[in-house]
């Protein structure tokens, strides 16, 4: 349960924070808006939506509902924890929303059990799609060679330096890492002891480790965490025990952090970390909970030896049920909630990355050389590509706690977990 915690707080803890900050009223109950003027076609056609809930993206959505021109939005901000269970159970009962969010790594388990629609040509081909969206956001929403869905909240996962903690340890915060052994060093340098006691994490790692674990076999491997033609995991053979070594190894071999150390805090918020990789919006996150805080954001150097891509990303997208008795319409919506001017204020609002490539290339979004240094990053990105979401990263976090606090080899505990992985494809019917 402590991951739903985290995960909920990394991509949507500045969405929260930007409401809390702005004194917005935070409701989040059903809401459903009268058609609009009755002009078109869309004014009597209802829509059902439905999202994750956190209070700030709930009431985007709700602001978009009431903008919007086309069909009546019935918008539904579901509490995380039931979300997934209260969604397949809709959907498998064919009475699930037109249009819903889904993280874009776990589409195709909607896609097999038959329960999507494809973007139709008549709203948006595949050759637009193409052309309007960057690669990385939209790699996993092809399937078949039609696009399921249409991409929001594209996060990649960066390298954050506490600027002041660097000077005084006589390191250039203004220059990123070109390999993995210089960021260990740096952070053998941060780190900060009195007698066996840690007293400044050197990077803060062990209170959540998931993003490192995410990106760096992903980077690995040339098709990331699972082979593109047969499903089948890739992170057991050598580039990936080589990341999971080293992670692991920061731990319990260099001793720049501790699972012990100020566990139930933000070590970097506090300024008691010299480094955190974090998805992007914490960009957000740190300059409206620790204004104080003098940071930058890099790029990570590769863990593995050899990589494909620089960085690694995470998304979410919008689909529509294959039983939505008007997909052009739920797409309609799907198309102005994914629209250039849309994604104006989800980046400037909602502490996400713009997917639109056109707004890669808007200086007036990226006065802050953090949120500019997010957007460069984007560039040739690679999308964490599991074919799980919390049931995968249940597997996933249990090899670094093996590891981490069991002392099992690295190897085994590896091993172990690409076969639960496997085991959990089967169960899916996403691997033979």
């Amino acid at each position: 349960m402590r991951r739903n915690i985290v995960r909920k707080a990394t991509t949507l803890g500045v969405l929260a924070v930007c409401l809390a900050a702005a004194g917005c009223s935070g409701e989040s109950a059903t809401q459903q808006r009268d058609g609009g003027d009755g002009d078109g076609d869309g004014g009597s056609v209802t829509i059902s939506h439905w999202q994750h809930h956190s209070d700030a993206r709930a009431e985007l959505v709700q602001n978009f509902a009431d903008e919007y021109d086309g069909a009546s939005i019935d918008f539904q901000s579901i509490p995380y924890e039931s979300y997934f269970q209260k969604l397949g159970a809709a959907l498998e009962a064919g009475n699930g929303p037109c249009v819903f969010q889904l993280p874009a790594n776990i589409l195709a388990e909607f896609h097999d059990r038959g329960q999507l629609a494809p973007v139709p040509d008549s709203v948006m081909s595949a050759d637009e799609i193409e052309e309007a969206f960057t690669p990385a956001s939209i790699r996993l929403l092809k399937i078949e060679g039609e696009y399921y869905a249409l991409p929001t909240d594209v996060q990649t996962l960066l390298l954050f330096y506490n600027d002041d903690l660097f000077e005084e340890a006589g390191l250039d915060p203004t220059q990123d890492f070109a390999t993995w052994e210089d960021l260990r060093q740096a952070a053998i340098a941060l780190t900060k002891t009195n007698g066996s006691k840690l007293t400044q994490a050197g990077l803060d790692i062990s209170s959540s480790p998931y993003q490192w674990y995410y990106s760096a076999p992903t980077l690995a491997y040339e098709d990331g965490l699972v082979n593109d033609e047969t499903n089948d995991v890739n992170y057991d053979s050598e580039p990936g025990y080589q990341a999971w070594d080293r992670l692991t190894s920061l731990v319990l071999d260099d001793g720049v952090d501790s699972p012990e150390f100020l566990a139930e805090q933000s070590k970097f918020a506090i300024g008691k970390a010299g480094m955190t990789f974090r998805e992007y919006t914490f960009t957000g996150v740190y300059n409206l909970t620790a204004p104080d805080l003098n940071f930058s954001v890099h790029v990570a150097p590769p863990v593995a030896d050899e990589t494909f891509a620089p960085v690694a990303n995470t998304s979410w997208s919008y689909a529509v049920s294959k039983d939505c008795a008007d997909q052009d319409a739920a797409w309609e919506w799907v198309t102005y909630l994914t629209s250039e001017d849309a994604q104006r204020t989800w980046t400037a609002e909602g502490g996400e990355l713009p997917s639109r490539s056109a707004l890669l290339e808007d200086e007036s979004l990226q006065d802050d050389p953090n949120v500019a240094a997010g957007f460069a990053s984007l560039d040739g990105a690679m999308p964490y590509d599991s074919l799980g979401w919390d049931d995968a990263f249940a597997i996933q976090q249990e090899i670094w706690d093996q590891i981490v606090l069991n002392g099992k080899d690295v190897q085994s505990a590896v091993d172990k977990g690409a076969e639960e992985e496997r085991a959990l494809y089967r169960r899916k019917g996403l691997l033979e």
